[in-house]
């Protein structure tokens, strides 16, 4: 089994946000945009939200001093709104209702920085060019997995199945700790290691269905596509929302394309919500990708999925 790159870094971005937040001068104020680029990415916004939430030192970290990127102020954990406003007006700021007055004049954004969260898309580059995308897969054992959360602590199943068997042949759980965040499109950082942990407990190799895009994602390499290549093993991803792409033709069956390229399928059914969107991960075409999961298909989600997230959401529960 392919393990996961030996020069993944074990970056705390949590401590990473605090420290540019300390930057942040008396006089001065920043956003969370900011904050998130310094760190390497404005997806990560909201993660940078977070981490100020959960901030119990307003002393080194001045989380008073970090707004959103329209000049409101937004939430404070050392009194709220109220407080918030109190605070910076005291080191200068004037603030007309909720909203601070001469934005751009007082936004700092001369951060000392080295960027930590590219390091992970960089893994991420690195690794797309290892992806495959023809037929070179055996669907006679068909996995399933999902993974539960409770704060940092992980709940992972494998559900497998037998080609032609409605039942699962075997189910493996884990719990245990994850340190990386959730962050959009940096999925695999947080969810592959619980993967691999869950592969290293069975013998066999099975097609993996996860639920998440393949290639069917802004960087052509979603987080099925990236455990496929992590694992050395067949995938295919299927999520519930389109991140990209677009969708054209009539009927329960629709194609998605990206630049003229067809990278996977829109489901309909009937009684659903909203289609699911399928695209292979890796070692596996589209066309492939749609044939194995019509076998798995009762409910909106195909049945390896279902019955892993239904497990995983058990498991979370009885270890609580």
């Amino acid at each position: 089994m392919t393990t996961l790159a030996s020069d993944i870094p074990e970056i705390d971005l949590a401590e990473e946000v605090r420290k540019l937040v300390a930057q942040v001068p008396e006089g001065k104020i920043t956003s969370y945009g900011k904050v998130a680029e310094a760190l390497g990415d404005i997806v990560a916004s909201r993660f940078v939200g977070k981490v100020m939430s959960e901030n119990d030192d307003i002393v080194r970290v001045p989380c008073r001093r970090v707004v959103q990127s329209d000049g409101r102020l937004g939430g404070f954990t050392g009194g709220g709104t109220p407080a918030k406003k109190k605070a910076l007006q005291k080191e200068g700021i004037e603030i007309i209702g909720d909203r601070i007055v001469d934005f751009e004049d007082r936004l700092f954004n001369d951060f000392k920085t080295d960027y930590p969260l590219r390091k992970f898309r960089e893994i991420q580059i690195r690794d797309s060019k290892k992806l495959k995308l023809n037929d070179d897969f055996d669907d006679s054992l068909i996995a399933g997995s999902d993974i539960a959360y409770d704060g940092d602590r992980a709940y992972g199943v494998l559900v497998i199945f037998d080609k032609g068997n409605p039942e699962p042949a075997k189910k493996i759980t884990l719990g245990t700790k994850v340190s990386f965040p959730y962050i959009p499109t940096y999925l695999t950082f947080r969810e592959a290691e619980v993967v691999k942990k869950l592969f290293e407990r069975i013998d066999e190799k099975p097609l993996l269905i996860y639920d998440g895009n393949g290639i069917l994602h802004p960087l052509g390499f979603g987080i099925a596509s990236h455990i496929g290549v992590m694992l050395d093993t067949p995938t295919i991803g299927v999520a519930k929302k389109l991140l990209c792409g677009t969708v054209a033709g009539k009927g329960d069956t629709r194609k998605v394309f990206s630049k003229n390229k067809h990278i996977g399928y829109a489901i309909s059914g009937k009684g659903w919500s909203s289609p699911v969107y399928v695209s292979p991960g890796h070692r596996i075409t589209a066309s492939s990708s749609l044939r194995v999961l019509r076998s798995y298909w009762e409910h909106r989600v195909p049945e390896p999925i279902r019955l892993a997230h239904i497990s995983a959401e058990q498991e979370r529960r009885n270890r609580k």
